[in-house]
């Protein structure tokens, strides 16, 4: 069993085109990379111009994770939704997954742009992963 570990879940505004596949790619491959040499997994997605992350892991881990975050200039207005102890990962073996946020409902994709908690978020998150279909993965 890990001990000190932290869920912390946070959306933000993107500064990157939507359509701009490369550099949203390249965010998703350096996260994985550094992620696993941090020893932290989530999931990251990117519904309609706005960043949903869980991110979990060492809290200290995480806690220096943010700063580098909320210093990123490929987003603005970091805003943390929950944070919290946690006694185990949701996202185990997952660096950093990539759901697809498309087949969502508008209640569902309201909450994870607008107003949900940081629980809210990462159960619908995790309901998105549940289907391998909606699913990015790295390449």
């Amino acid at each position: 069993m890990e001990k000190n570990l932290l869920r912390l879940v946070y959306r933000s505004d993107s500064c990157i085109a939507h359509e701009d596949v490369t550099r949203l790619d390249a965010i998703f491959k350096t996260s994985i990379r550094n992620n696993k040499r941090d020893g932290i997994t989530g999931a990251l997605a990117l519904p309609d111009g706005t960043f949903v992350q869980v991110i979990e892991g060492d809290k200290d881990k995480v806690d220096l994770l943010m700063k580098r975050i909320r210093l990123d200039t490929r987003h603005e207005s970091v805003t943390v939704l929950g944070e919290w102890a946690i006694q185990a990962r949701l996202f185990r073996g997952w660096d950093m997954a990539r759901p697809d946020p498309t087949p969502l409902t508008q209640q569902s994709f309201r909450i994870i742009t607008e107003d949900g908690s940081g629980a809210q978020v990462t159960t619908i998150l995790l309901d998105l992963m549940s289907k391998a279909e909606h699913l990015y993965l790295a390449r």
